[in-house]
């Protein structure tokens, strides 16, 4: 089970405009708290508005005040729940791509998070406004990796491949596919194999002092 359930009520109840729960509706925030408890605890096929409601202590008219149906819910969940990694231009790429590690390390170590991916990915699947959704959150949330090989680029640190794409996906689908598909820890020792490895592929060159 992933944390502890987050009490929408100590929030309030009020009306709010319909779309999405922003920094001034610390209820709405509650109830979407209680969304990814839900989702990391019994996944898409216990998810529903009536379970959400009980369990945030919430009518469900202030759910559907917040989002018109049970898909709004969703793509509000993925807003909440997905963030973007934090990455200072320290001008190394083997620095910054240790920053990067770590954020994603406790990103994808966090209690439930599988159990919200796997939710979320399935749900996609089955609906394609959601998938659109989701593509574009990822895509968002990535862009610090892809900031990252482009300042790697231009110093040229990187050599022998220059497709930022294919270097993204390089860097992020091993993480990916240990932490969400085979839900096992991204441990330091893993994380320390994945560096190595990837600066080696890469042709990492520590770039001279300007």
């Amino acid at each position: 089970m992933a944390g502890n359930r987050v009490d929408a009520t100590a929030e309030g109840d009020d009306p709010v405009t319909v779309g999405g729960a922003a920094e001034s509706d610390p209820g709405g925030e509650a109830i979407l708290d209680t969304a990814i408890w839900l989702l990391a605890d019994g996944g898409l096929s216990a998810f529903t508005i009536d379970r959400l409601a009980s369990t945030a202590r919430v009518s469900k008219t202030s759910i559907y005040r917040r989002w018109p149906d049970k898909k709004a819910v969703f793509r509000a969940v993925l807003s909440r729940w997905g963030h973007r990694a934090e990455v200072v231009d320290v001008g190394d790429f083997a620095t910054e791509l240790d920053q990067w590690y770590a954020d994603r390390r406790d990103t994808y170590n966090r209690d439930g998070f599988r159990e919200v991916a796997t939710s979320l990915l399935e749900l996609s699947v089955h609906d394609p406004e959601i998938g659109r959704a989701m593509d574009a959150d990822r895509r968002s949330g990535w862009t610090a990796m892809r900031q990252i090989l482009r300042r790697a680029l231009d110093r040229g640190e990187i050599t022998g491949v220059d497709d930022v794409d294919h270097l993204e996906q390089f860097f992020l689908g091993p993480i990916y596919c240990r932490a969400v598909l085979e839900g096992q820890e991204l441990d330091d020792a893993t994380i320390a194999n994945f560096r190595r490895l990837s600066l080696a592929a890469v042709g990492y060159q520590k770039a001279p002092r300007a």
